[in-house]
C-alpha cells in the first residue's frame, strides 16, 4: 500500500468569527494541533491570496476573517506570524487595506511584508532547465501557512493549494514565467509544483466558505461552498478540491504535474477525509471558465509591467 494522506474538512456557514474559529481549529486539531506544525518562536509566513484589491464581499482574496483567525491562533501558540505576498495587481498593503484587514493586522502586531527581494531557490527541471527565484522572506521563514482562496481560474481551471505559493515569485517575474513556460507540454504546471515543493508549507488551509466560480481568478461570481479544508500534503488538498466541484483531476495541470513528478498524493483512494463524507458536500454545478492560453506574449508582458509600475507610482504619491 502506498503513502496515505489526510485532508481535514470542516463546515462553516459564513464568515462569522466563531464559525471561522471553530472550523480552522478543527482542521488544525486533525493534524495534532499547532505544536505539530510549527514551533514556539518561529517566524511564520501567512501566505493568503492577495491577487488584487477587492472588498471582502467579492471572493477575490482570502477573506479577512480567515487571515486574522490564523494569525491569532499562531500568536496564541507563541509564534511570530507575518503576512506576505506579491500581488499581480496593486500593492500588498493596498490590497489588504481594500480587504479591510490591514488595520487589524497592525493592531495585532502582525507585520505586513511585501515581497520585494528575490534570490535563487536552485535549478529545477520542468521540461526545461529553469533557475527558480523566490522571495527571500518566504525562503527565510521558519514555516509557511498557505491560505488560498478556492477559485475558478481562466488558465488553470482551478486555483487552490499549489497555485497560491506562486505569489512567492516576485512581481513581474510571474509574468515572465508565463512567457518562458507557457503552454509547452506542462512546464507551467511543473513549475508551480516545484515552487510549492521548494517552499514546503507546514499546512494549507483553504478558504472555501464563499468560493469564486466562472471567470476567475478575479472576474467570477461568488459561490457558497460553506467549507474550510486543508492538509499538510498540497497535492492531496488539490485533489479534494477537484472532487468537491466535480472536476476531472486530469484536467488540472497542477495535479497532472504532481502525479508525473511523484510529488505528494494525487490518488483519491490514498486520501483519508477527516470530516463530512464527500458525497454530502460535493457540488455538481460549479461553473468553470473557458480556458485561455497560459503563455503571455512579450508585448503583453511589457504592457502589464508598465501598467503595474504606474499603478504603484500613483499609490505612493497619493
Amino acid at each position: 500500500m502506498g503513502r496515505r494522506a489526510l485532508v481535514a474538512v470542516r463546515r462553516a456557514a459564513d464568515y462569522e468569527a466563531d464559525a471561522v474559529r471553530c472550523a480552522i481549529a478543527g482542521v488544525i486539531e486533525a493534524f495534532g494541533g499547532w505544536s505539530r506544525l510549527v514551533r514556539s518562536g518561529d517566524r511564520v509566513l501567512v501566505k493568503p491570496n492577495c491577487i488584487a484589491g477587492a472588498p471582502p464581499e467579492r471572493p477575490v482574496q482570502t477573506h479577512p476573517a480567515v487571515i486574522l483567525e490564523v494569525c491569532r491562533q499562531l500568536l496564541d501558540h507563541g509564534t511570530r506570524p507575518f503576512v506576505g505576498d506579491s500581488p499581480a495587481w496593486g500593492s500588498l498593503e493596498g490590497n489588504l487595506d481594500r480587504l479591510g484587514v490591514l488595520g487589524e493586522l497592525h493592531r495585532l502586531g502582525v507585520p505586513v511584508v511585501p515581497f520585494a527581494r528575490s534570490r535563487s531557490a536552485g535549478v529545477v527541471h520542468v521540461g526545461r532547465r529553469l533557475r527558480l527565484r523566490l522571495d527571500e522572506a518566504a525562503l527565510e521563514a521558519d514555516a509557511i501557512v498557505n491560505l488560498p482562496k478556492f477559485k475558478a481560474h481562466g488558465q488553470l481551471l482551478l486555483t487552490v493549494a499549489l497555485k497560491n505559493t506562486f505569489g512567492c515569485v516576485n512581481g513581474r517575474r510571474k509574468a515572465l514565467l508565463h512567457v518562458t513556460c507557457g503552454d509547452r507540454r506542462n512546464d507551467f504546471g511543473r513549475m508551480l509544483v516545484e515552487t510549492f515543493r521548494r517552499l514546503r508549507p507546514a499546512i494549507t488551509i483553504v478558504d472555501a466558505i464563499v468560493a469564486m466560480e466562472g471567470r476567475g481568478p478575479i472576474g467570477g461570481r461568488p459561490r457558497r461552498l460553506g467549507l474550510i479544508f486543508g492538509g499538510t500534503d498540497g497535492p492531496a488538498v488539490e485533489r479534494i478540491a477537484a472532487e468537491l466541484v466535480a472536476v476531472d483531476p486530469d484536467e488540472l495541470r497542477t495535479l497532472r504535474a504532481a502525479r508525473d513528478m511523484g510529488f505528494g498524493t494525487t490518488d483519491l483512494a490514498d486520501i483519508d477525509i477527516d470530516g463530512p463524507p464527500l458525497q454530502e458536500i460535493r457540488v455538481d454545478d460549479f461553473e468553470l471558465p473557458v480556458l485561455m492560453p497560459i503563455g503571455f506574449s512579450v508585448p503583453r508582458l511589457i504592457t502589464g509591467t508598465i501598467r503595474q509600475f504606474l499603478h504603484l507610482r500613483r499609490r505612493r504619491s497619493a
